[in-house]
């Protein structure tokens, strides 16, 4: 898991990270995409996801962020792009 200083994005942004997630909506790139404050950007496959494996992949860097649960991703400072 990934820490960083709580999430600095709106409550209402937040909220709609929560809820994609969870309903884990059709993209045509089957990425569900993500903005970091510091980090810069990454995605979620939506294999991932209806695995229930919550896990940021960044595209230039190759970093994977792994995640318990959509509130640790929140604080690392993820939201939904």
């Amino acid at each position: 898991m990934t820490t960083h200083p709580t999430s600095h994005w709106s409550e209402n942004l937040q909220q709609q990270t929560r809820e994609a997630i969870e309903q884990i909506p059709a993209t045509p790139d089957g990425r569900l995409h993500f903005k970091h404050a510091s980090l810069g950007f990454a995605y979620a496959t939506l294999t991932d996801l209806m695995d229930d494996r919550l896990v940021l992949r960044e595209g230039q860097a190759g970093n994977i962020y792994p995640f318990a649960q959509v509130e640790a991703l929140l604080d690392a400072g993820w939201a939904l792009d």
